[in-house]
């Protein structure tokens, strides 16, 4: 199983765009996935350089629906009209974002499944894509592990509300067959919180060790150095983690630099940051 970050907000190399987005690309049993697509196309550019046949993916999986994991959908269908887009039914709504006195919207979902409704799958809550590859939801209801970012809304009957993440999938890929042997689990924002988004893994799949966890956890503010939440989230969120036995924990993204700098100052070699380029293998 092979893992390349194809953007993310920091490069690992020069010739590589960054930006504040995501989108993973994964290889496994000879099948080929995007996990998001970044703010926009530069994801396309970065495989092309580092020579990624992303025009060979066969299904996409979306997160969660913010710009900064939607922007890079349609560009993608220009070069793959037929790919499978799955997200949850949640994320066909309104989503906004709080700059000053003003809500931003944010959510590309609905727009792009009235124009391309034959690529899209929706599901509920947990969905499997392949053998060995699922999409999830949090089933743990510790809402003090939930992300305190305030600037996040959403639509819920004809109001503006606060939003409920109930949009917000991650991914469980299993690399071998043998489940026991255990599992990467990927989750780009964590809006719901890695300590629950685990807790939910180890419900689900008990008999498995969380080989690696890769994604970010929703700690920055309106920049990389400045946190959404307070240190006590963080420490919390830490301490939580120590409890939980897994593989290296790869972080990046919303993470932001400052709470990746407090997570690794707590956890040590646990912990690596995930750049543009770089790559795993399972």
């Amino acid at each position: 199983m092979r893992i390349v970050a194809l953007i993310e907000n920091t490069s690992a190399a020069e010739k590589l765009k960054a930006e504040h987005g995501l989108c993973l690309y994964v290889e496994k049993d000879g099948n080929k996935y995007l996990i998001d697509t970044g703010a926009s196309d530069k994801f396309i550019n970065n495989a092309k350089k580092m020579r990624i046949p992303i025009g060979e993916v066969t299904k996409i999986l979306v997160s969660h629906n913010h710009f900064d994991h939607t922007g890079g959908i349609e560009p993608y269908l220009k070069i793959n009209p037929y790919v499978e887009i799955y997200a949850k039914k949640a994320a066909d709504n309104d989503f906004y974002i709080k700059q000053g006195f003003l809500r931003v919207p944010i959510g590309q979902i609905s727009y792009l499944r009235e124009e391309n409704s034959d690529n899209f799958v929706l599901y509920n809550s947990f969905q499997e894509i392949d053998e060995g590859v699922f999409a999830m939801s949090n089933e743990y209801t510790d809402y003090s592990m939930y992300c305190e970012d305030k600037r996040l809304y959403m639509r819920y009957e004809g109001q503006v509300i606060r939003d409920d993440f109930l949009h917000e999938a991650f991914f469980v890929f299993f690399p071998e067959r043998n489940r026991e042997k255990g599992c990467v689990v990927i989750s780009p924002c964590s809006h719901c919180g890695i300590v629950n988004i685990l807790k939910t893994v180890r419900m689900r799949f008990p008999d498995s060790p969380i080989l690696s966890v890769i994604g970010g956890f929703h700690l920055m503010g309106s920049s990389t150095k400045k946190l959404c939440c307070s240190v006590d989230y963080v420490d919390k969120t830490i301490n939580e983690l120590k409890g939980i036995e897994t593989g290296t924990i790869y972080t990046c993204h919303c993470t932001g630099l400052t709470g990746y700098g407090i997570l690794k100052a707590k956890l040590g070699d646990r912990i690596q940051y995930l750049q543009t380029g770089e790559e795993l293998t399972f």
